[in-house]
């Protein structure tokens, strides 16, 4: 959808952020000071799925990682990590910060190669990323995206057999897959077209939509220059 597209049906029914105005008679809106004003137009523009989709269009859809070595002295193994992104979900900060804590879901496997012989593991991973929008001059909105800490990372290694789970203990094989998880993030939030993403600059975007915001208020044509008829 194209940005004319997006701001013509920009005003869904009962979403008291596009109240009509009020008939003759009846109580106009609350006054609005600005602070209030900025925080609103925050949390409308940046809300949760325009963040989660953002962050998962940010990722991509797989990544590759490795070979690097595992296990004491990381001589033990050569490990390779392969995933696949699940939609992210998420909520707002409850902290009071303005902002989300956003969870991505990723499917990974795990290959082993331990000279003589490989192995494969299956884990189910959890990422928890901090979201924090602020505004910076000239009317720009910055989102930055902490990554989390080793411990924060939700891991579920599955071993298909005795072996295979006495060699994931071993090698320290979970504490390794995080490492190369946060190690992925940390790169990927570096690349420029993540730090382009994270800023949002509002005068050009409304300078290049204002034909169309324009033709939502001013008169389009001499009919509605006319005074309505009693």
């Amino acid at each position: 959808m194209d940005i004319d597209e997006q701001l013509r049906t920009a005003t869904p029914a009962g979403n008291p952020a596009y109240a009509e105005a009020p008939e003759d008679g009846e109580a106009g809106p609350a006054p609005l000071d600005f602070h209030r004003f900025g925080a609103d137009f925050i949390r409308l523009v940046l809300h949760k799925q325009r963040v989660t989709e953002s962050i998962d269009r940010v990722l991509g859809q797989e990544f590759r990682l490795g070979p690097i070595g595992a296990g004491p002295g990381r001589k033990v193994a050569k490990a390779i990590a392969t995933g696949h992104f699940q939609p992210s979900f998420g909520h707002e900060l409850d902290d009071g910060r303005s902002g989300f804590k956003v969870f991505v879901p990723v499917a990974v496997t795990f290959d082993l190669d331990l000279r003589v012989d490989q192995m494969r593991f299956e884990a189910d991973v959890v990422i928890p990323l901090t979201v924090l929008t602020r505004l910076e001059e000239p009317v720009t909105i910055v989102w930055d995206i902490v990554a989390p800490d080793e411990s924060e990372v939700r891991l579920e290694v599955r071993s298909s057999t005795v072996r295979s789970a006495a060699l994931q203990r071993m090698v320290g094989l979970d504490g390794e897959l995080r490492r190369f998880i946060l190690r992925f993030i940390a790169r990927e939030l570096d690349k420029p077209h993540v730090q382009k993403a994270r800023r949002i600059p509002l005068v050009p975007l409304i300078d290049a939509a204002w034909p169309v915001i324009a033709a939502q208020f001013l008169p389009n044509s001499p009919d509605e220059r006319q005074a309505p008829q009693d």
